[in-house]
């Protein structure tokens, strides 16, 4: 009995160990999660600008044949990038990503991935990697794109791709995050566009103007990838820490109320055997 109630302080102050980490590592998710969404919330309206004045120049009629064609989908590889966390304990996100992944990536595709995680998954699977990044565990600086889309553009311009797409986990709230599949390019005139009664003077004209901003569209499109992204592994990361942090919590008292009660029959038991001797005396 002795030797199960050691055995049982062992596992108390194992489980009490664990939920003061997990408590810690909450804490941190949650300072970094409040930084991201704030900054995810800026980059929204200037993002949203962009793909309006995008989607109102495909509402004109008078693009050339060189536009039209650099807009239109071809029957070429595609480059998909995955970005992924560098690191586990968040909950489903990684296991949510691979499933994407899966529906999604063809063996011919081209793949850039971004974050440890996904490197290892495509790695394992055999996909045709050109080049990986790390997630890291800050948050995402805007410098960081130019290097990642880089590849994207030569390839692009060179007609050795026909499409871009990003395969990220988009950040709803801190209790929801999706799995999603943006294609970038080709830019498709959208069925949701609306447009407002103001009459629009393109100067000088509608293809200088989106040859402008395509560069600006694709850095936007994956800034907000990149911060959706981090958002979304701190905000998987404080539920599954929180729920670690409880069931510790949980296993701990359970733990406890074994140990009283078997300290408890320990020393009734003492009692006994005294009382037993002295009858025989």
């Amino acid at each position: 009995m002795v030797q199960n109630l050691q055995q049982l302080k062992k596992r108390i102050k194992t489980s009490s160990n664990i939920a003061q980490i997990a408590k810690v590592m909450e804490m941190i998710a949650v300072s970094k999660i409040r930084k991201a969404q704030a900054s995810v919330e800026k980059h929204n309206p200037y993002a949203k600008k962009i793909k309006y004045m995008i989607q109102k120049i495909l509402t004109e009629k008078n693009f050339n044949e060189r536009i039209e064609n650099f807009l239109k989908e071809k029957d070429c590889k595609r480059l998909v990038y995955i970005i992924s966390p560098d690191k586990g304990l968040c909950g489903s996100l990684i296991v949510n990503i691979f499933k994407k992944m899966g529906f999604y990536v063809e063996p011919k595709d081209y793949v850039i991935t971004i974050g440890k995680k996904a490197t290892n998954n495509a790695v394992r699977h055999n996909y045709n990697i050109l080049a990986s990044f790390d997630m890291g565990t800050s948050f995402p600086k805007y410098d960081n794109v130019y290097s990642i889309i880089d590849i994207a553009k030569k390839l692009y311009l060179s007609g050795k791709i026909a499409k871009i797409s990003v395969i990220y986990t988009k950040f709803k709230n801190v209790l929801l995050q999706n799995p999603t599949v943006d294609e970038i390019f080709p830019i498709k005139s959208s069925k949701d566009f609306k447009e407002n009664k103001i009459n629009y003077v393109f100067e000088p004209d509608c293809e200088h103007i989106l040859r402008g901003l395509l560069p600006f569209y694709l850095e936007t499109e994956f800034f907000s990838a990149l911060m959706n992204a981090y958002a979304s592994e701190q905000a998987a990361r404080v539920t599954a820490m929180k729920n670690a942090k409880d069931n510790a919590n949980e296993i701990s008292i359970y733990l406890a109320n074994i140990y009283n009660k078997s300290r408890q029959e320990k020393i009734t038991n003492e009692i006994l055997d005294l009382a037993n001797g002295q009858q025989e005396i």
